[in-house]
This record gives structure tokens, sequence and C-alpha cells, in this order.
């Protein structure tokens, strides 16, 4: 909360506080017949009831109305008061006309208190008070009708009140300045003092209730204007009566002649005025010289920020709302053959003929994935580049405004390619061993069962497992490598999903542990394009994981359902649980956790990757959901339709989870 609305709102409840606690003490001085609490001072007035009444529902009505939420009943109660409120104050003031203040309400008080209760007021009651009760009334009512921008109809109801209250202090403290005989100086002239004092007390706690709404937001509000006028009206306000008092008090001290104390005032407010535009020119030029200075540090900034920008070691380039280039750095002119001026308001066009948002190359599904896209950019020779796009929104600008990195990834694309060869070669140098191996292995096998030679058939199966296993990391391998190298074409068909998932559990769960798994099926979704194949190694995964890292006999919950226009298919387990860093990094290659590498240090850690790789070739995703001790749910997203082009299917996680 700014340090201005905080002190706004203490204001506010100090208000209702002092307004409430004085009106209930002058009743009790009538009701006791103390004279100090009825005029709250030795030598002042007494506050009349129907006065200190108004006072008392007036504060606790804005003690009630202060809450930003109140309780509906809480609510209602603050309104009824506030409308007491007003009501009371018509009446006196409509008793004020009629009778004088000499009878009506006050007389009513009085017999209230009982005959003892105290001799009749005395004083004619100003019709200032009954204003502005009957004016500060409505306006609590309607203190939660304001707006941010303009002024309510309570703002204007409660500076009506303070100005009559104001009225009636400039009256008390200034009428000596013109009255040409000396009168006692806390003789009531037109309100008490006490009065007058608690009434603009309650009309400003009443203005403060609020201070995001009205008038009150524009003096908190972090502005040029709010910062002036926080610091001239209350001068503006307070200025007069406090030099009233101050020449009157001079006057009663016989150091100041009668003739000489309006003179005096009008030359003590001329030169009020003077300095009161001398404050505002000193706050102006405050502001002047902090606008000054943060424009310096922006444009300080803005050149640090154009220096990095300029030595980054890839292209980069700043495109405006309508896709023109308003900034090129150094490696940009390197890579493209422009010189920056060139390029300066010309169409990014010039560069990417596609545009940054346009049709991606071939193969851009893992490029997506690590935030890039693949795009064909072009010299100025003519010839062509490959390039990584990068959009950033560049802070502090139109929301248009972006950042793009184009990166050269000609280098990149050779060393794919000569690691998409190498791991070939060494593939296909291993496989040919390896069968020769598992041949030879399942033949010594029959011939140790044939001579019943079990200890040596268990060894000659020892050697089968691990050639099988040897055989299943290099198909991974390859399987990783062609999905990453965005060359692969899947074999969609239109499938029953939910039928898919039976058939999988029928053929890929271990028959021992098949009674584990529930599948629940939602509506019968539409048939969903599919590689069979390649999916079908993505929920194994899923559910030899679930197997695995989950209790004995615990069962394993497997789910369909449709979400918007991708069908999710849901594998829970009631395991220990992951860590929120094991989380996120379940899907990166090569990684496993420290249960995964002690439950099964065989694994290379690409069995989810790889799952990952497949669902997103289909246009989808996969994540994972889980707390410590908690159990984990692995999902995994395909489109319903066969997606034109891969989709960021990042929205799509935020409703299914």
């Amino acid at each position: 909360m700014p340090r201005s609305t905080a002190l706004v709102r203490a204001l506010a409840r100090s208000s209702a506080v002092a307004a409430g606690l004085v009106g209930l003490l002058v009743l009790v001085g009538w009701a006791l017949d103390v004279m100090v609490l009825k005029s709250m001072g030795a030598a002042i007035p007494a506050m009349r009831p129907s006065a200190a009444l108004g006072l008392m529902l007036g504060g606790a009505a804005l003690g009630l109305r202060l809450p930003a939420h109140p309780r509906r009943l809480q609510h209602r109660l603050g309104t009824v008061l506030a409308l007491a409120t007003a009501l009371l104050g018509a009446a006196s003031l409509v008793d004020g006309v009629i009778t004088g203040g000499n009878g009506g309400l006050d007389a009513l008080f009085l017999r209230v208190f009982g005959e003892d209760g105290g001799a009749s007021p005395g004083v004619p009651p100003s019709p200032l008070t009954a204003l502005c009760l009957m004016l500060l009334g409505p306006a609590l009512a309607l203190v939660d009708r304001g707006h941010p921008q303009r002024l309510s109809w309570s703002d204007a109801l409660v500076v009506l009140a303070l100005m009559a209250a104001l009225t009636g202090l400039n009256g008390f403290l200034l009428g000596p300045l013109v009255t040409p005989v000396a009168a006692p100086f806390l003789q009531e002239r037109s309100m008490g003092l006490h009065t007058t004092c608690v009434l603009m007390l309650l009309a400003m706690g009443t203005l403060c209730a609020r201070p995001e709404l009205g008038l009150m937001a524009r003096l908190t509000r972090d502005t040029l204007g709010g910062f002036v006028a926080r610091r001239l009206v209350p001068v503006t306000l307070l200025g007069p009566p406090v030099l009233g008092l101050t020449l009157v008090l001079i006057h009663l001290t016989g150091g100041l002649s009668h003739d000489a104390k309006l003179p005096l005032f009008a030359t003590v407010v001329a030169a009020g005025g003077v300095t009161l535009v001398l404050l505002a020119a000193r706050a102006l030029d405050v502001l002047d010289t902090e606008r000054m200075r943060a424009t310096a540090a922006l444009e300080a900034s803005e050149e640090r920020f154009r220096t990095f920008l300029d030595t980054a070691p890839d292209p980069m380039v700043v495109v405006d709302a309508s896709g023109r280039v308003r900034f090129a750095n150094a490696e940009a002119e390197r890579v493209f053959g422009y010189r920056r001026e060139a390029l300066l308001a010309r169409e990014v066009e010039l560069l990417v003929p596609e545009g940054l948002h346009g049709p991606a190359s071939a193969g851009e599904g893992p490029e997506r994935a690590r935030g890039g896209r693949l795009v064909s950019g072009q010299r100025q020779d003519g010839t062509s580049v490959p390039l990584e796009v990068r959009l950033s929104p560049l802070e502090g600008e139109d929301d248009a405004t972006r950042i793009a990195i184009l990166r050269d990834v000609t280098e990149r694309r050779d060393l794919e390619k000569l690691r998409e060869e190498y791991v070939g070669l060494i593939s296909h140098d291993l496989r040919n061993p390896l069968n020769t191996i598992n041949l030879r292995a399942h033949l010594l096998q029959r011939a140790l069962h044939e001579r019943k030679l079990e200890r040596e058939g268990v060894m000659a199966q020892a050697i089968i497992h691990n050639v099988e296993w040897m055989s299943t990391m290099i198909e991974e391998l390859l399987e990783g490598s062609r999905l990453e190298s965005g060359r692969v074409n899947l074999r969609r068909e239109a499938r029953d999903l939910g039928r898919f998932l039976e058939e999988v559990l029928e053929r890929d769960v271990p028959p021992d542990a098949r009674e584990r798994f529930r599948l629940h099926l939602a509506d019968p979704l539409p048939p969903v394009p599919m590689d069979a194949a390649r999916l079908e190694r993505v929920v194994t995964n899923l559910l030899t994981n679930a197997l695995k890292y989950s209790p004995t006999g615990t069962p394993v919950d497997v789910r369909l359902s449709a979400v918007h226009d991708h069908a999710v298919v849901s594998v829970t387990n009631q395991g220990a649980g992951l860590s929120p860093r094991d989380a996120a990094r379940l899907f990166d290659k090569y990684y496993r956790t420290e249960d995964g590498r002690s439950a099964d240090g065989k694994g290379l850690g690409l069995g989810l990757y790889i799952s990952r790789l497949i669902v997103e070739a289909h246009g989808g995703h996969i994540w994972v959901e889980s707390e410590p001790d908690r159990g984990v749910t692995f999902f995994f997203s395909v489109p319903l339709e066969a997606p034109a082009a891969p989709t960021a299917p990042e929205p799509l996680r935020q409703r299914a989870g």
C-alpha cells in the first residue's frame, strides 16, 4: 500500500473514532449535568444534544462503512445510521427555522435526560451544524458509489459539508477581525469551536473512506496533480483560519490595533498566495529534476541494452508492430551482408521472405520444442541461410514490438547430420554381430536343453537377455535420432483410441500384472489419426513405469477423456511420487531419477524422452503431475484431427490439469 494511501486510511479511522467519542461524551455530559463534558472545555459554550447525537451517529456510520468489503449486516447498519444522521440534520434545520432553537429537538432531549438534566442550551443553534449533518448522512450512504476517474455524488456532498464547517470555523476565528467591539474570544459566534472541528474531521474521514475512488484517488495517486495537490490543499484550507487565530491572539494581548487587523490579514493572505505559487513551482522543479534523472537513466539503460544487442553472438533485430526493422546488430550485418543503415525501416521479409510468423521449414517439430522455429533466410547476394527464429516481447514497448533472434544453424545442421550418420553407422555395425550372437545363443540354449544341462542353459539365457537389452538400447538411439531429425513420416490411420488402449493392455502387460490395471473410458470419441506402432510404444512405456514404481498390488488407473479438440490419456499409480526437480526434467534426454537408477541400472533414460518426441510429432503434449508421497500421473494428448503443423499445446495442459 502506498504511504499516502495508508495515511488516508488512518485518518478515516481516527475521524470515525473521534466523532463518535465526542458525541457520546457530550451526551453523557448532558445526562449527568457535567459542564466539562458538555462543552469539552472550561470556557467553551456547550454543544447542543442534537449535534452531539448527530456526531455519534455519523462516526458510527463511518466506522461501519470503512471496510472495503463489509458483511451484509454491517453494510446495512452503516447505511441506516448514515440516513439517520441525515434525517437528524434535516429535522434540526427545520426546528431551527420554526422554533429558533429554543424548543423542539433539544428540549425533547433534555426531557429524556430528566428535569434536572441541565438547563436549556441557551446559545442559539447554528444552521450550519444541521446543514453539515444533513449533507454528511447521504455522503456516508453513497461512499461505495464512487469511480476511480470521476467525482461522485458522495464527494460533492462531502465538499459542501466541509465548506459549511469551514465557514463556521472561519466565522469563529475571523469574526474578531471585523468586529468593532472586542468580544470574549471563546463566545460562540456561528458554530462552537469543538463542533466545527469535529464536523470537519468527520467530513475529511468520509472523504478518506475510499482513497481509491473519486476526489481522494486524485489526491493519493502518484501523479503530478496528486503530488502538487497533497502539498497545496491543506495549506489552502487551513491557512486563513490559522492566520486569523494568530492575529486575534496578538490583538487580545494588546499588540495589534483593531484598524490594523484587516489590512494585515489581507497582506498576509496575498503573501500566502505567492508562497503557494512558489511551493507549487518548487514541487514542479523537484518533479522535473526527477524526470530528467529518470530520462537520463533510461537513456543510459537503452545505450547499455543496444551495446548488449550489438555485441551479441547471434543476429538480432528489433521489429515493430508493422513488421519493419528498427534495429539490427553487427552480427546481423555479417550474416545477411547488409549494412544496418540499409535495414532500418525496411520490412523484415527482406531478411526472412516467409516472415517471422510464416510457414516453417521441414523438420520444425523438434526445433519448436526447443523454443525456436526453423525458417529460411536470404542474404544480400541472394543465397539462403537456415535460421532458428526466437521472438521475445520488448519490455516497455508496444505489445507488438519484438526482438527477433535469428540464429544461423548451418553448422548445427551439419553437426546433426554428422551425428545421425555416426549413430546410424555405429548402430548398423553393432546390429550385425548382435544378431549373430543372438542366433548362436539360441542354438546353444536349445542344444543345452536337449542334453539336460540346466545350469549351462541358464547361462545361455543370460547371454540372450543381455543381447536383447543391447538391441533395445540401439533401437532407442536410432528412434531418438530419427525423431530429433524431424524426418519421421508418421503412418497415421484413424483408430478407436479406447479399443487401442484395451489391445495394448491385453498384448503388452504381463498376465500376472494385468489385473492391477483399471481402464476408465469417457463417452465414445471419434477415431483418432495416429501412428499406432509408435503410440503403442508411448503407452507401453507409461504402463511399464507405473508397474515398476508403485507398490505391488496397488491399482493403476488408465483414463481416456476428451478436452476440447484433443484426446487425453492419463496413467495414475500410487507410488512414492516425484520431487519438483525430477518432475521438471523427467522428459529430458538421458535423465533418470535416483529411484530409476537404483531400480534399473541398465536403462539409458531415453524412454520418456522418446515418448515426448513421438507425442509432439503427433501435435500433442506429454506431462507429469506429482507430489512426494502422493503418487504420479502421466498425461499425454493427441489431436482428434491431424494438425497441418505441430501446435504449441501448453494451453491444453492448463485446461486438462
